[in-house]
């Protein structure tokens, strides 16, 4: 009787084990795709663009989001003697928390997208801690 009260015992506590990391992985889906759906699509929805200028220099930077969570950054410096250049990043993105981005461009060249919002074709917030004002272009 003891031995088969153990093995209820034992088998319980698997499905128990189970479940629980089954609905941490829900919880996280849940988290990231329903919960900002709108905010997704907002994003997605077209590029954004911010210029500025610094040391005489003129910073052309675009962002795309796209809904397979990847995304383009496109930067561009006209440099005050003539000379420009331009490259492209590629990144992975996920939603971090309820206004913030992880933007993955590499194994250690993560970007974070802090205090967004999204308002009158306007992307706003904190990149890397440097506050940014992003146009967007459709």
């Amino acid at each position: 009787m003891k031995t088969r009260m153990m093995k209820m015992m034992g088998w319980m506590l698997m499905i128990i084990s189970m479940i629980s990391l089954t609905s941490c992985e829900l919880e996280w889906r849940f988290y990231d795709d329903v919960h900002h759906n709108s905010n997704t699509n907002e994003l997605c929805s077209r590029t954004w663009e911010e210029s500025w200028v610094e040391n005489g220099n003129r910073y052309t930077q675009r962002l795309d989001f796209y809904n397979n969570r990847t995304g383009r950054d496109y930067l561009r410096i006209e440099y005050w003697d003539g000379d420009v250049s331009e490259n492209t990043y590629r990144f992975n993105w996920k939603w971090d928390e309820c206004d913030c981005i992880r933007m993955s461009y590499g194994p250690d060249d993560v970007s974070y997208m802090e205090d967004i919002q999204i308002y009158n074709n306007t992307l706003t917030g904190f990149l890397d801690n440097v506050e940014v004002y992003f146009k967007g272009r459709l």
